[in-house]
């Protein structure tokens, strides 16, 4: 009674924050880990020295925006791979309890250092946030931690199994212990959740008759992905009274693995947003043909900035709020494309579009992710792997006989697109005109398409999902 009652007040009062005062108070922070890094790590003392950057000067919000340098993964972990400790505070690796890498996807590799204070504090947000969307604390739950890289989710309110990306495994689990819980969570990349859906139809399990919940990292989650998840698990996500979740969530090694998220409230935006192209550009207003992720962040945790490109979008640039912290690192820029959206704005765009139900409860800013990996063609035409998961899930025919891989690259023909077909899937004459009639519609530039049987795809046969697939 008392964890429920804490539960509804904390809702109500992450309702009544005014986004103003969050962000103010996000700001105020910004300037104070500024501080604290300028003062205490050595690497950072000495690179803002080389800058002519006299700590002292950084007394405001605006000081902080005009003058502080925005760093990024070369100028600190890669510079400083073997020295990391002048990238912690007082030059000392301290109390660290755990060390989280990222994927080397960009081929360097930074880290995530945590303290105790820090795995205790992690946890309670992901408790919250567990017993929040999911109502863990009232439903008996199991989660099914299939992330690679033996990466931890640190919940005290649900079992919790690692099974890492072994389909048999995940399966496993579920044939001999979904029966004793109320309800399953399953975390992992998106392509390797649906392989774990799609073997699981074909070892007999019937997914309509499990309570299970889908939370998807690694990459943005196409729509058409979604709904062809949602498909197998016999569930509507535009349906508001919906109880079962399909939900992605967006890490970022060095802050943390749950930096921007979705609620319900956001997943039905993002679909709305998908079929109300109007409403989309009013929102969002730049690269129309792509179709960013809309997620929440807390702006006490991490503070949120937009670096400008030249193509019109910018990247991400973030702040590490929390305190204890041992690699504080300010105005980081971690490389992904996107824009902040303020509640406000949401709020407005909704309401002149005649969406006033939609509007979320809580009151927390957003931002629109496209993620880092594009390819320009010859023609000017800038495209994303996510614009052609978008147009092959669309088809649930085409989804259901391919791993999810593809490889693109610019040829002599145009834009060459290369599919990977699953195991056991026959690649027809029907089977490859459909894939050519749904890409060739869509894809404004000249295309060369090579569709392959799994084991002769040249980019990787075996595929184990340990690494982020290269798409491009």
């Amino acid at each position: 009674m008392f964890r429920r009652a804490k539960k509804h007040l904390t809702i109500q009062m992450m309702a009544a924050l005014e986004p103003a005062m969050l962000n103010s108070l996000s700001e105020k922070k910004a300037v104070k880990a500024f501080q604290a890094a300028a003062t205490k790590v050595p690497a950072y003392r000495q690179f803002l020295k080389g800058k002519s950057i006299s700590p002292s000067a950084i007394k405001t919000i605006y000081d902080f925006k005009k003058n502080v340098p925005v760093i990024d993964k070369e100028s600190t972990f890669k510079l400083y791979s073997l020295e990391i400790k002048k990238l912690c505070l007082s030059g000392e690796i301290k109390d660290t309890r755990t060390i989280i890498s990222s994927s080397g996807h960009s081929g360097c590799f930074s880290y995530g250092l945590n303290t105790q204070k820090e795995i205790e504090k992690s946890q309670d947000t992901i408790d919250f946030m567990l017993d929040y969307i999911f109502n863990t604390r009232e439903k008996k739950t199991i989660l099914v931690n299939c992330l690679p890289m033996g990466v931890k989710i640190q919940a005290s309110c649900v079992t919790v199994v690692d099974t890492s990306v072994r389909s048999d495994i995940v399966l496993g689990i579920i044939k001999t212990f979904a029966h004793c819980y109320d309800q399953v969570i399953l975390v992992g990349e998106n392509s390797f959740v649906k392989k774990v859906l799609e073997d699981g139809v074909e070892d007999g399990i019937d997914w309509k008759r499990i309570k299970l919940h889908l939370v998807l990292g690694e990459e943005i989650l196409p729509e058409n992905l979604r709904s062809y998840l949602a498909n197998i698990l016999g569930i509507n996500p535009d349906d508001a009274q919906c109880q079962a979740l399909i939900g992605s969530s967006f890490g970022v090694a060095e802050f943390g693995l749950n930096v921007f998220y979705e609620t319900k409230e956001l997943i039905r935006i993002r679909r709305l947003l998908a079929r109300d192209r109007a409403l989309k550009e009013t929102l969002i207003g730049r690269d129309p043909d792509n179709f960013p992720a809309i997620l929440h962040y807390n702006p006490l945790r991490v503070f949120v900035e937009e670096q400008p490109k030249d193509n019109g979008l910018n990247d991400l640039v973030l702040t590490n709020l929390e305190p204890d912290t041992n690699i504080p690192l300010v105005r980081y820029n971690i490389k992904d494309e996107g824009i902040k959206i303020s509640f406000e704005d949401l709020k407005t765009a909704l309401k002149n579009s005649g969406y006033d139900d939609y509007v979320p409860r809580i009151r927390m800013p957003l931002v629109a992710v496209w993620g880092r990996d594009k390819i320009t063609t010859e023609d000017g035409f800038t495209f994303r792997p996510e614009f052609l998961k978008e147009l092959l899930y669309s088809d649930r025919a085409v989804a259901c006989n391919i791993t999810g891989n593809f490889k693109l690259s610019n040829s002599k023909a145009g834009l060459r697109i290369e599919i990977q077909m699953k195991l056991n899937s026959e690649r027809s004459p029907d089977f490859e005109n459909r894939v050519r009639e749904i890409l060739l519609s869509k894809v404004p530039a000249k295309t060369e398409i090579i569709i392959y049987p799994y084991r002769d795809f040249p980019y990787g046969v075996e595929l184990n999902y340990e690494k982020k697939f290269q798409y491009i």
